[in-house]
Order: C-alpha cells, then sequence, then structure tokens
C-alpha cells in the first residue's frame, strides 16, 4: 500500500538509497497532492485550496518505486528568500538527484503558461523519461479538449505519445500514467 514517508527541504535529509524515483513537478495550485491520491487510491498527500503549500521535497512509497513531488513554481506570494531557497531545491534534485528516472511534468489544462512551456523545453533537454501530465480536463468543454494533445505538442515541443491527459480529481487517464511508470521500470530491468 503507498504511503508517505518524509517531508525534507535540504538534500542532506533526502532519502539515501537506491530506489528509483519519478517526480511531479509543476505550477502551483496544479492538482499534484490530489494527483498523488489519485494514483494511491488513498489519501497519502495533504491537499490544499490555496496555492503554494508544498514547500518541501515529499517522499511517498509506492513498493517498487517511490513518487517525488517537488516544490510548485511560479507562485508569486513568496518573498524572494523563500523563492531563491525552492529554486535551489528544485535544481539540486533535479540536477544531482541519481535516483531520479523520470519527470512528470504536470500542467493545468486550462491555463498553460510561458512558464510551463519554458520548463517543459528544460526537461526535454535533460530527461529522455519526461512526460507531460495535462490535469484538469475534467473543466474543459468538449472542444476544448478534441485539440488539447495537438495543441500541448505544438506549444511545448513534447510528442503527443508523451503527453498524458487527465483529470486526478475524477480519476480520469490515471491508469495510462500507471502504463507509463511500469513500461519504465520494465525498461530499467532490462537494461
Amino acid at each position: 500500500m503507498p504511503n508517505f514517508i518524509k517531508s525534507a527541504l535540504l538534500p542532506s535529509d533526502w532519502i539515501h538509497d537506491q530506489v528509483t524515483e519519478f517526480c511531479l513537478i509543476g505550477r502551483s495550485n496544479v492538482g499534484k497532492s490530489t494527483l498523488i491520491n489519485a494514483l494511491a487510491k488513498t489519501k497519502i498527500a495533504v491537499t490544499s485550496k490555496t496555492p503554494g503549500r508544498t514547500h518541501t521535497v515529499n517522499f511517498y512509497d509506492f513498493d517498487r518505486f517511490r513518487l517525488v513531488d517537488l516544490p510548485g513554481y511560479g507562485y508569486a506570494d513568496y518573498s524572494n528568500e523563500k523563492k531563491d531557497e525552492m529554486r535551489y531545491t528544485i535544481d539540486t534534485y533535479l540536477s544531482k538527484r541519481i535516483n531520479l528516472y523520470g519527470v512528470f511534468h504536470v500542467i493545468d489544462a486550462g491555463v498553460i503558461t510561458k512558464l510551463d512551456q519554458e520548463m517543459s523545453v528544460y526537461f526535454k533537454s535533460k530527461f529522455v523519461n519526461h512526460f507531460i501530465i495535462v490535469n484538469k480536463i475534467d473543466k474543459l468543454n468538449q472542444s476544448e479538449k478534441s485539440n488539447l494533445v495537438k495543441k500541448v505538442s505544438s506549444y511545448t515541443k513534447v510528442p503527443n505519445e508523451k503527453i498524458i491527459v487527465i483529470s486526478a480529481k475524477k480519476s480520469i487517464g490515471i491508469n495510462q500514467i500507471w502504463t507509463t511508470i511500469n513500461s519504465c521500470l520494465k525498461s530499467i530491468k532490462i537494461n
């Protein structure tokens, strides 16, 4: 059964072992905590209506791998000192974490920003296993949904097959994330 392990800001306080990790990163209030709970099929992550509540790196045990929730980016109501601290934490995790095998970049289906685009370009250049999760499709009408993958692909320069469209709140598309994770885990065993 999946469960929360710990929160930690400093790299020295992170978990130090060989377990494969997939991280979730996205703008504040994009629904990462709700997504973690949907994947776990139980409430293991705290959700909040207030954006920017994740200030630390949160580690979740999913048996065969760990899911790591990174602080949200792009939230304006932080002090410059807090922003710098979180930026350092995110950069350190993404550039130095040897456990990291895949990045799930979570974006909001209704509001895809220039910052999302820039982050996507960065992830694509750095990680082979970089996937975009487009969350909150339950808030879109049918015509908005119809071209969504094509629109996201065009805007982020990420191929269609690496884009997963979901509603974490309604558990739509969660199986596709599991298929992606299982495929990645299988490729680790083969190598």
